[in-house]
This record gives C-alpha cells, sequence and structure tokens, in this order.
C-alpha cells in the first residue's frame, strides 16, 4: 500500500506510478480505440467534402483534422468531425478512468489488480463518467438557449430594449454561471475518470465532487493540475529522447551488420511515418521549442523508388514503419497515463484536505463485493467439507457394523 502525504508531493509521483507496463497497456488500449474512431469519422467527413482519397491522404496522412487546412466544408462534414471529436473524448474518458482504477486498486496494496478488471470496471461505469459533462454541457446549453430567447424578445420595439436594460445585472449574473458552468466542464473533463475510479459512486456524485473541490480548493486545484501537466510534458519528451536514442542505436548496429538493405528500409520506413505524421511536427516544436529535435524527425527523408529495392526491402519499409509507430503510440501513452495519474493522485490528496477522509482506506462497492463473494465460496468449501467428513463417519461407522 502506498503512503500519501496528500499534498503536492503525492503529485510527484506520477511519472513512477505511469511507468508501468500494466498502465501504459491500459492507456495504449484507449489511445488505439479512440484514434481509430476519429481517423475514420474525420476521414469520411473530408471525403463526404468532395475530396478523393488518395489527395486526402497525402495531404493530411494519420492526423487529419477539419481546423488546420484554413478550408470551407459543409454542415454534414462538421457534423461527422464533430462526432468523431466526440468519440475520441469519450473514450479517452473511458481509458483514463481504467488508469485511474488500476491505479487505486495498486496504491491500496492490490498488485494483482488487471488491465481486465480495470476495464471492466470503467465500462461498467461508462454513464457515470460520460453524463458528468455531458449534464453540464446541457445546463450550459440551455442557459445559451434562454439568451436566444431573450435576444429575440428583445427584438420588440421599444419594449424589447428597455426590457433587456432594467435587467443587466440579472443577465451579468446569468453571464457568469454561463462562465462557471463552462469552468466546470473542463474540470469535470480533468477530474471525474479520477472521482468515479476511487469512489465507485454514480454521475451526481462526481458532479457535486467537481463543484466541491473547485470551491473549496481552487488555488491548490490549479497549481496541483498546473504541477501535473508540467510533469506529464517533461515525462513524455525524456522518455521520447530515450526511446529515439534507442532507435539510433539500433539503426547504428544494424547499418554496420546488414549494410545497404537496412539502409534502405530504415530511410524508407522513417520517411513513411515522417509523411504520416507531418503535421504533428509543428505540435512537437510548438511544445517542445529547441528540444524537439530531441524527440522527433531532425532530417528529411527521401524515399528510395519501390523499383529500385528488392520486394523483400519494400515490404520491410512498411512494417519498420508500422513498428516505429506502435512505439510512438507507447511513449504516447505513457504522457498521457502521467496526466491521468496525476489527476487521480490530486484528487486523493485534495478529497483529504478537503473532507478529512482518506480513500485508500475505503472500501467501496466493488471490494465489498469481492469480500462478499470470498466470503460466500468459503462458506461453501466449508460446508462440502462438512458433507464429506460426515459422509466419511458415515463410511467409518458402517465398516465397524460390518
Amino acid at each position: 500500500m502506498e503512503t500519501f502525504k496528500f499534498d503536492f508531493r503525492d503529485v510527484l509521483r506520477a511519472p513512477r506510478l505511469a511507468f508501468s507496463l500494466q498502465k501504459m497497456w491500459i492507456q495504449l488500449l484507449g489511445i488505439a480505440g479512440g484514434y481509430v474512431a476519429y481517423l475514420v469519422l474525420t476521414y469520411l467527413s473530408l471525403l463526404a467534402a468532395g475530396g478523393d482519397l488518395g489527395s486526402t491522404w497525402a495531404k493530411y496522412g494519420l492526423l487529419p483534422c477539419l481546423y488546420v487546412s484554413g478550408e470551407q466544408y459543409p454542415w454534414y462534414s462538421w457534423l461527422l468531425y464533430g462526432l468523431a471529436v466526440v468519440a475520441l473524448i469519450a473514450d479517452w474518458l473511458v481509458a483514463n478512468t481504467a488508469v485511474s482504477r488500476a491505479t487505486y486498486m495498486v496504491a491500496k496494496g492490490n498488485n494483482f489488480y488487471t488491465w481486465r478488471e480495470a476495464y471492466s470496471f470503467a465500462f461498467r461505469k461508462i454513464a457515470s463518467v460520460l453524463l458528468t459533462p455531458v449534464s453540464l454541457a446541457v445546463l450550459v446549453g440551455l442557459m445559451i438557449a434562454g439568451a436566444f430567447v431573450v435576444g429575440l424578445l428583445g427584438k420588440i420595439p421599444y419594449i424589447g430594449e428597455l426590457g433587456i436594460s432594467l435587467f443587466t445585472v440579472f443577465w451579468f449574473v446569468a453571464g457568469l454561471f454561463v462562465f462557471f458552468f463552462g469552468l466546470m466542464i473542463a474540470v469535470s473533463l480533468l477530474l471525474v475518470p479520477g472521482i468515479i475510479a476511487t469512489t465507485d459512486e454514480d454521475a451526481f456524485e462526481a458532479i457535486f465532487q467537481t463543484f466541491s473541490i473547485s470551491w473549496n480548493k481552487p488555488w491548490k486545484l490549479l497549481f496541483y493540475e498546473a504541477l501535473t501537466i508540467v510533469l506529464s510534458v517533461v515525462s513524455l519528451g525524456l522518455f521520447a529522447a530515450v526511446v529515439k536514442e534507442a532507435v539510433f542505436i539500433m539503426n547504428g548496429l544494424f547499418s554496420a551488420f546488414m549494410g545497404a538493405d537496412f539502409i534502405n528500409l530504415a530511410n524508407n520506413g522513417q520517411g513513411m511515418l515522417q509523411s504520416w505524421l507531418f503535421l504533428g511536427q509543428g505540435l512537437v516544436e510548438g511544445l517542445y521549442k529547441d528540444f524537439a529535435h530531441c524527440i522527433y524527425f531532425t532530417n528529411q527523408f527521401v524515399l528510395i523508388p519501390a523499383a529500385d529495392l528488392p520486394v523483400t526491402v519494400v515490404i520491410s519499409s512498411y512494417l519498420y514503419a508500422l513498428s516505429l509507430l506502435f512505439i510512438g503510440l507507447w511513449v504516447l501513452s505513457y504522457g498521457l497515463s502521467t496526466f491521468s495519474i496525476g489527476n487521480t493522485v490530486l484528487y486523493i490528496a485534495l478529497r483529504k484536505q478537503k473532507d478529512d477522509e482518506n480513500l485508500l482506506e475505503r472500501k467501496d462497492k466493488e471490494e465489498e463485493e469481492e469480500d462478499e463473494a470470498e466470503k460466500k465460496a468459503e462458506g461453501e468449501e466449508e460446508a462440502e467439507k462438512k458433507d464429506k467428513d460426515e459422509d466419511d463417519d458415515s463410511a467409518v461407522v458402517e465398516e465397524t457394523k460390518e
């Protein structure tokens, strides 16, 4: 069982707790599922706008986004893209809940908690996880709809202008509510996976705790969250730098031993991956500035025509590119796991400060059900043993009589 300090020092543990094959695997599964849904729906939105698959792929690769193009798209393309973003966020919340649950159970001393159990819990709580931000978004939407109706009424000559101006203070307060609820949506997206994972409660409890933490510990929440973001970015960068050096060493060794064949397949593999992910270069450079070259492509690879290479080298180039992509997803999963675990630990610490309740000492519904199942199994075993002993005693009595 982990010993928590219930302050910012617990958040500093996030990179270490996240450096686990189990937690990175849980996060990787979430990345894969959400990314595939996003990729398919986004490409459908681009194709629905009249583009062809070849040119669209050449333009966006594996990172399609309608916002970066600056082009005009029909409403149905934006609708499909909106569904893609929603699917990505929903999958991210479920994956974070699974990671948070695994972290919570391991912190309590259950080192045999599996990734299957973590996802089983996350899918059992999927309604609560998703309904929390959705409920807040609906409230904000109703407020905006109310403002739209009032705006229409304000168009009534004379009476409309006077009515709007007389209730200026009321509209100001309503605007503050919209702003506050908008912030709560953002906070819920960060905290809800950790809240659900550590309390095993429903959406109502998640909404209540979101407001309670934000209202009672706003500055600590802001500080701990900023610390979590910094740790996630730094951890991701350091891990990516180490992985890049490992790939560089691998390329150097195999180039020396295999010669031109490996050099050609590595060149084409890295070139293909670079073309698939070229839109991500600006994001990495904006995030890591002068250190971007340590974790991303520094060379512009020129692909060798397939006609000039053996078939096996061409096929191996694709396999090499896909392998590097898989490794890159592992790296990304570590950064996201650090972020998810940081938010989970953050909530445990703030809950202790706010309510003086140590969630690590609390037994939730799932654990109580497991205890009841174990007691039931032990009772059945004792009953079977008792029946067996009685049968043995009966057999001895019968033998004695004979």
